[in-house]
C-alpha cells in the first residue's frame, strides 16, 4: 500500500492530509502528538527543515525551557516512537484508503509525504485457496523474490531491534539483604509556587497531593515526603528533621501569570550525581471549569512517563544494575525477571526464577518477589519455559505465591494484577475479574494493569471492549508490551481486519516470543506468504513442540473462548502447522 508513483504530493495535498489525521481519534485524543506532527510538516512545507532538531522540537513544541538538553531528557524519542506508531495505527484503520502518505521515517524527525496507490478491491479467498494457487510456478517465481526482500529486511531489523539481556553476577550468590526493600526511593518535596491563582486556575497543592497519592500505588518505586510535609499533612507541628535519604527527587514549580494562565515544570533529578534526567513543561494550562480533569490528565502522563515498567526510572535503575551501582539483589533480581519477559529468554527466566526463590526464602516480607515469581510460573504454565522435572505444577505454585503477595502487601496492584492472570489461567473467571477490578480500583493510572484485562477480554470473546481497553493502556504507556501486541493482533483478526492485523503481527519482531510467531504465521497464511508462514511456525515448534504435538490444548492455555480456540487451531494448520 506504500508504492509511489512518480508524481509527489503537492503542499495543498499534504496539509489537507494534514487536517484529516490530525481530525481522527487517534490524533484527537494525543493533542501533542498532532502539533508535534504539525510543526514538522508545515516546517518541511515552509522551506525550513533544517529547523527540525531535537532541542527546536523540545522547547517549541514540547514546551520545554531554554536549558532543555536532549541527551539528558528523551522527551523528543519518545514521543516521536509514539507519533510513528499512531500514524502506522491510523493508516492501518480509518486512513487505509488516504492518497497521500505522511511518514516519520525511523532515525529521523523530517516526514516524508508519498502519493499512495489505490489498492484494488479485495477479492475474497479462503486461506486455503490462497496457498493452494501460491503453488503455481509463475506465482511461485514472484513470491520467491518477494520473500527473498522481506528476509533481508526482517534480518536487518531483528538484528537492530533484539532486546539485550542483563549481564549480571548469579543471582543466586547468598548475601546479606540490606534494609528496606530493595526498591528506588522517590523524594516529592512541596511544589515552588509563584504569582496569584485565578478563581478557575489548577491547585497547586491540590495536584501535587493528587501526583503523590498517585506515586505511591505504583510497585517499583518508594515515595517519600520531606519530614516538614508529612507533619502538615497529618496535622502535626513542623519539624526539623534532616530530608530523608533518597535515590530521586521530583521537583515542581506553578506559576501563575497574571492573564490567569498557569505554567507547570517538573523535573527528575538523579541524586546520586545531582543530574537532570527528565523535565516536562505545561503551557498555560487550561481548566475549562472541571479542574479534577485538568489534574486527571497532568497525571497519567506523569506516572506513564515515570512510573510504568520501562519508564523513566526503571530505565535508569536498570542501566544502575548493568554497571553495577546499583547493588541491592532484590532489585537486581527484579531487573532479571523483567527482561526475561521482553526478550522471552527461557534461561534468563530461570536465572530469575533461581533468584526469586532464594530471595523470598531469606526476606518472607519481600511482596513484590512473590508477585513476579506467580508470574514466572505462568509463564512456565503457558511457554512451557524453564520446567523443571519434578516440580509442583506451575499454576498450583504460582497461586501460593499470587495469593502470599496480595496478604504481604494488600494494598498492590501489581499483586492483585498477578493474582488476577493466575485466576484466568486456572479458568476461575469469576474470581480472576474480581482480582482485576481490584487491581484497577487500586491504581488507575496503572496502564498495565488495564492491558492486562484487555487481553482477556479479548480471550473470553469480547472482542470490542477489549480492543478498546488495549488502545486505552497503550495511549497512556511508554512502552506497548509484546503480549498486549498481541492481542491487538487477535482483535483485529478476529474481526476480520486484515490490513490492521498484519500491522500489529508486524510489530511482534522477537524470533522468541511464541504468541508473536502465531501471529507472523496467521497474518502471513492469510496473505498467501507459504515461505513465511512456514518460517514462523517451524521456529515455533522449535521452541515449544507442544503446539504442534497438542495445539489444541497449548492454545486453551492462552484463550478461554472455545470459538477462540478452534479458529485459530484451524487457521494455524492451514498456515502449515502439522499434527
Amino acid at each position: 500500500m506504500d508504492d509511489t508513483t512518480s508524481t509527489a504530493p503537492t503542499a495543498d495535498e499534504i496539509r489537507a492530509q494534514l487536517d484529516r489525521i490530525a481530525a481522527s481519534d487517534e490524533f484527537s485524543r494525543s493533542p501533542q502528538l498532532g502539533s508535534f506532527l504539525r510543526f514538522v510538516v508545515e516546517s518541511v512545507l515552509d522551506g525550513k527543515g533544517d529547523r527540525i532538531k531535537a532541542y527546536t522540537i523540545g522547547v517549541d513544541v514540547l514546551r520545554r525551557d531554554a536549558t532543555f538538553d536532549p541527551q539528558l531528557d528523551p522527551i523528543v524519542r519518545v514521543e516521536a516512537t509514539r507519533l510513528r506508531r499512531t500514524l502506522d495505527r491510523y493508516y492501518a484503520g480509518l486512513g487505509a484508503d488516504d492518497a497521500i502518505r505522511i511518514d516519520l521515517p525511523r532515525g529521523s524527525y523530517v516526514p516524508t509525504f508519498s502519493r499512495r496507490v489505490a489498492a484494488a478491491a479485495p477479492v475474497h479467498i479462503s486461506i486455503a485457496d490462497r496457498l493452494s494457487a501460491m503453488r503455481r510456478p509463475l506465482a511461485a517465481v514472484a513470491v520467491a523474490i518477494a520473500v527473498a526482500i522481506v528476509a533481508a529486511g526482517w534480518a536487518w531489523f531483528r538484528l537492530a531491534s533484539a532486546p539485550r539481556a542483563v549481564t549480571t553476577a548469579s543471582p543466586t550468590a547468598a548475601v546479606a539483604l540490606p534494609p528496606g526493600n530493595g526498591l528506588p526511593t522517590l523524594l516529592m518535596p512541596s511544589f515552588e509556587v509563584s504569582g496569584t491563582p485565578g478563581p478557575h486556575s489548577i491547585s497547586a497543592r491540590s495536584l501535587q497531593e493528587t501526583l503523590s497519592s498517585a506515586f505511591t500505588h505504583f510497585d517499583l518505586v518508594n515515595v517519600l515526603l520531606p519530614p516538614a510535609d508529612r507533619a502538615s499533612i497529618v496535622g502535626e507541628a513542623p519539624t526539623a528533621a534532616p530530608e530523608p535519604r533518597a535515590d530521586y527527587r521530583f521537583a515542581g514549580s506553578v506559576e501563575y501569570t497574571d492573564d490567569g494562565a498557569t505554567r507547570l515544570l517538573f523535573r527528575l533529578i538523579d541524586l546520586s550525581d545531582g543530574s537532570i534526567i527528565w523535565s516536562r513543561r505545561f503551557e498555560r494550562v487550561a481548566v475549562d471549569g472541571d479542574k479534577v480533569a485538568a489534574e486527571e490528565h497532568i497525571v497519567r502522563e506523569l506516572a506513564g512517563t515515570l512510573l510504568q515498567p520501562f519508564g523513566v526510572i526503571y530505565a535508569r535503575q536498570r542501566i544502575k544494575v548493568v554497571n553495577g551501582t546499583v547493588t541491592d539483589p532484590r532489585y537486581r533480581c527484579l531487573v532479571v525477571v523483567i527482561d526475561s519477559f521482553n526478550a522471552s529468554d527461557p534461561v534468563q527466566q530461570s536465572r530469575g526464577r533461581d533468584c526469586l526463590e532464594q530471595l523470598t526464602a531469606q526476606d518472607p516480607t519481600f511482596a513484590l518477589g512473590f508477585s513476579y515469581l506467580a508470574a514466572l510460573d505462568l509463564r512456565e504454565y503457558q511457554y512451557g519455559a524453564a520446567v523443571r522435572p519434578g516440580d509442583t505444577p506451575p499454576l498450583d505454585r504460582g497461586l501460593t505465591a499470587a495469593r502470599r503477595g496480595v496478604e504481604l502487601d494488600p494494598e498492590s496492584a501489581r499483586a492483585y494484577e498477578m493474582l488476577f492472570v493466575i485466576l484466568f489461567a486456572r479458568r476461575d473467571i469469576d474470581a480472576a475479574f474480581d482480582a482485576a477490578r481490584k487491581s484497577m480500583a487500586l491504581n488507575k493510572y496503572d496502564s498495565r494493569a488495564r492491558g492486562a484485562y484487555g487481553a482477556r477480554l479479548i480471550s473470553i470473546g469480547e472482542i470490542e471492549k477489549g480492543l478498546e481497553t488495549l488502545r486505552q493502556a497503550g495511549d497512556e504507556g511508554t512502552v506497548l508490551p509484546p503480549f498486549e501486541e498481541f492481542f491487538l493482533f487477535l482483535g483485529e483478526y478476529l474481526r476480520g481486519n486484515a490490513t490492521s492485523a498484519a500491522f500489529y503481527a508486524g510489530q511482534l519482531t522477537n524470533d522468541n516470543f511464541q504468541l508473536g510467531l502465531v501471529a507472523r504465521a496467521l497474518a502471513a497464511a492469510s496473505n498467501g506468504d507459504v515461505e513465511a508462514a512456514k518460517r514462523a511456525v517451524d521456529r515455533l515448534v522449535t521452541l515449544n513442540p507442544a503446539w504442534r504435538d497438542d495445539t489444541r490444548g497449548t492454545l486453551a492455555k492462552f484463550f478461554y473462548a472455545p470459538a477462540i480456540v478452534s479458529r485459530l487451531a484451524t487457521d494455524l494448520a492451514v498456515a502449515g502447522l502439522p499434527g
